[in-house]
């Protein structure tokens, strides 16, 4: 476990290198306009509350005090879930050259080879990013166009705690349906009319009030309060676009 985590921020750095070095390679290639696809890989930190209140703690065999008196109740309601490996897909239609609008999937998570230990979060967003440099008629033959995004949607989480030292009953929690707000910021670098190469940071803010006990038997609970999460999600992505659609 420990080999992989070190490993992905590593090939993170020797890609965005690479990207770096051809995408500043002079070039004259607009083609900000229209339909694009677009795939990105990278990483995710996730952090988040713990020992969260449920408003039916009593439905959770594993919260038991007396069956389990020393049951961890940090680890076993918590959305600090889905570190790791991320990944985003998307496909949006740039206006103009101003503004584009979005539909964005992405998850991230670890242990993924694993079903009884993996975690992870995904969302499936509707964004908004604007390119303010398309303002400027000085920068009109640029290669290179940074971009502000933000908007919101749907929001998963799931986990496997380890909460007690007997075999845990129910050993898969989710947080279903969830809200999320995605924000951030990056920039697209052009080389050629149908392919660009970019870096994206971004953020997400998670919302959560419904908790799967049992997701296999729909055993749910809602929180006294709202639990909250938060994400850094960077990723280098290639995109593919249809200019002048």
């Amino acid at each position: 476990m420990t080999t992989r985590r070190s490993w992905i921020p590593r090939s993170l750095m020797s890609t965005l290198l690479v990207t770096s070095v051809i995408a500043l390679t002079p070039s004259h290639a607009e083609a900000k306009r229209g339909f694009y696809l677009g795939l990105g890989l990278g990483y995710a930190s996730v952090s988040g509350d713990t020992g969260i209140e449920l408003q039916n703690i009593a439905k959770d065999p594993d919260a038991n005090a007396f069956t389990y008196p020393d049951a961890d109740l940090n680890e076993l309601v918590r959305s600090d879930a889905g570190s790791g490996f991320a990944f985003n897909i998307r496909m949006g239609y740039n206006i103009l050259g101003v503004v584009a609008i979005e539909g964005d999937f992405g998850a991230s998570g670890n242990n993924i080879s694993n079903g009884n230990e993996v975690e992870g979060q995904a969302g499936a967003f509707f964004l908004v990013k604007l390119f303010p440099f398309q303002f400027f008629e000085q920068f009109d033959d640029r290669f290179w166009d940074p971009y502000l995004f933000g908007g919101g949607g749907v929001y998963f989480m799931g986990y496997h705690p380890d909460a007690h030292s007997g075999e845990m009953t129910n050993d898969g929690r989710a947080w279903w349906p969830s809200a999320a707000a995605k924000y951030g910021i990056g920039c697209d670098f052009y080389l050629g009319p149908f392919l660009s190469l970019g870096i994206d940071l971004a953020f997400i803010s998670g919302f959560h009030s419904t908790f799967h006990i049992d997701y296999d038997d729909n055993i749910t609970s809602e929180t006294r309060k709202s639990g909250a999460s938060f994400a850094f999600q960077p990723t280098l992505k290639i995109n593919f676009h249809v200019p002048g659609t």
